[in-house]
């Protein structure tokens, strides 16, 4: 071979013979097929362009060839791990705005018990009392107004010529439990029958009037349970309309704000919402809403949240307070204790104002008023948002099959921390605008709600992880060479100062590494990279 052939790597490239390994000065560059020439060509141009120094031809499974500069070449490791092909979206981390907290705590307000006929009233309960169930609430034309519970309103006569009805049921229910169906003369079925009216006999005997066995329309009254009497609305002599306001069951105290809570602040169970002139105003964190005045001899679900809470707070009466339904002398002596800690009027009576109720802790995200304010039932006091940080993600359409409700995925907060999340809320209504397309609201939640302290609105990164491969051999993309026959190979570091070329399948590339397979490839060898 001339000086002239011996000078040019990219041809001097050969097979070994078996009977005895030849230099690569020993291999005539005509003795080569054309197809080997090629091929050798190309995989020296990717050889060049990955920065390694020689040519490789690989010819089936087992090919490989070697070459003396291995100390100019760079290597990365082989690794068996986990691959994911992540998708990264842009989001916003702030909190659920919900409806405007209203003063009065309950969308009902103040509970007023109306005529329910015209006439004049003739004798009414005073204030500050409680009426329960069975008792005479006031008169008109000297008739009296019998009180029962239940939550269908009274709107007719009840009689033995009466069609069965749910209000029926109520009154058979409440004559139960007065004790008038002690022999269960009558079924609770909704059926006025003479039985019925004998058990309506015996009360209307008991309550000192007429003894009729029918209730005329306008003389009795369905409440949801025992009424207070907050206020008489009209005075004994006065004419009624039907309709026409005679008593307040709860109060709502409205004056000037004298303390307020700030934007951004998160109230939990027992704490201030807002103070009116120097009385406080509690957030209770319940489901069961607080629309009237709890008083001694109150029986209710609302009572059992309030003893409840009394005792969370530690007030317990000396440990006479039993937590049930029943708003006894114990309940009230914790109220007080209750009542004097927070600076509230000192009266061991609740009134609606003193309590509002949300169904989970609130974050102050908008505040309708400050000190200085006034304030009467009905008015807007805050708007709350949640108090657990969420993620707001627009959701291209196109990545609509990306991430479903439930699916964990990543957050990276602003500092560069990775946080773990989870899906929350996929939309199903396509939003369609003009600076960002169409796409889907997604709501993501943090698993760790500390890692969002002091943050609102910030820009963060979501990762969804699009596809994942587990336990497989890994390689930066960068190492993998084409071959002019087509498929890839990678270069190994064979020992001894020599190289070679092993044949791969490519799998799953994500974030610079390609999944590799190959019967001959092993974790932990070295493979070649520009």
């Amino acid at each position: 071979m001339s000086d002239e052939e011996s000078q040019n790597p990219s041809e001097a490239v050969g097979p070994e013979p078996a009977e005895e390994p030849l230099t690569n000065d020993s291999i005539e560059p005509s003795a080569k097929p054309w197809w080997r020439r090629a091929s050798t060509w190309i995989v020296g141009v990717a050889v060049i362009i990955a920065g390694a120094a020689g040519a490789w031809l690989v010819m089936g499974n087992d090919s490989s060839t070697t070459t003396s500069t291995v100390a100019a070449l760079k290597f990365a490791e082989v690794e068996r791990t986990a691959l994911e092909d992540v998708t990264t979206l842009d989001g916003t981390l702030g909190f659920v705005a919900g409806d405007p907290l209203v003063y009065a705590g309950s969308p009902d307000g103040i509970v007023t018990i109306t005529a329910g006929a015209p006439g004049t009233i003739t004798s009414l309960t005073d204030e500050g009392t409680t009426v329960e169930e069975g008792e005479i609430l006031y008169t008109r034309d000297e008739q009296p107004v019998i009180v029962f519970y239940g939550e269908i309103p009274a709107y007719r006569t009840l009689n033995t010529r009466t069609t069965d009805g749910t209000d029926v049921l109520q009154l058979e229910e409440a004559l139960t439990r007065l004790g008038y169906n002690e022999d269960e003369d009558f079924d609770l079925d909704g059926d006025f029958t003479y039985s019925t009216k004998e058990a309506i006999d015996v009360l209307q005997e008991d309550l000192g009037i007429d003894e009729t066995g029918a209730l005329q329309y306008g003389s009795y009254v369905f409440v949801d349970g025992p009424i207070f009497v907050a206020e008489t609305l009209i005075d004994i002599g006065s004419s009624v309309n039907t309709g026409t306001p005679v008593i307040a069951t709860s109060t709502v105290p409205g004056g000037t704000v004298t303390t307020v809570a700030s934007e951004g602040d998160l109230l939990d169970h027992g704490d201030t919402l807002f103070v009116v002139e120097g009385d406080p105003v509690t957030l209770f964190v319940t489901d069961v809403p607080f629309y009237r005045t709890l008083a001694i001899d109150s029986v209710g679900d609302d009572v059992r949240v309030l003893e409840e809470a009394l005792a969370i707070f530690g007030f317990d009466a000396d440990g006479a307070l039993v937590v049930d339904d029943v708003f006894d002398e114990a309940s009230a002596d914790a109220l007080v204790a209750w009542q004097a800690s927070i600076g509230a009027p000192v009266d061991g009576v609740l009134n609606i104002g003193e309590i509002m109720v949300t169904e989970d802790p609130i974050r102050i995200a908008a505040s309708h008023i400050s000190i200085g304010s006034n304030v009467t039932p009905g008015t807007p006091i805050y708007t709350p948002s949640t108090s657990t940080s969420v993620v707001s993600v627009r959701l291209p359409a196109d990545d609509q099959e990306l991430i479903v409700a439930g699916d964990s995925v990543t957050v990276v907060m602003p500092n560069g921390d990775d946080e773990p999340a989870s899906v929350t809320t996929v939309g199903n209504i396509a939003i369609r605008s003009q600076e960002f397309g169409t796409y889907f609201e997604v709501e993501i939640t943090l698993d760790r709600q500390g890692a969002a302290t002091g943050l609102d609105e910030a820009p963060v990164d979501v990762e969804a992880i699009n596809d994942r491969v587990e336990g497989v051999l890994v390689v930066p993309v960068t190492a993998l060479l084409a071959l002019g026959e087509g498929g890839y190979a990678v270069q190994i570091d064979a020992g001894n100062g020599q190289t070679r070329l092993i044949g791969v399948e490519a799998g799953m590339y994500a974030d610079g590494s390609v999944e590799v397979t190959s019967s001959e490839l092993e974790p932990g060898m070295k493979v070649v990279i520009p």
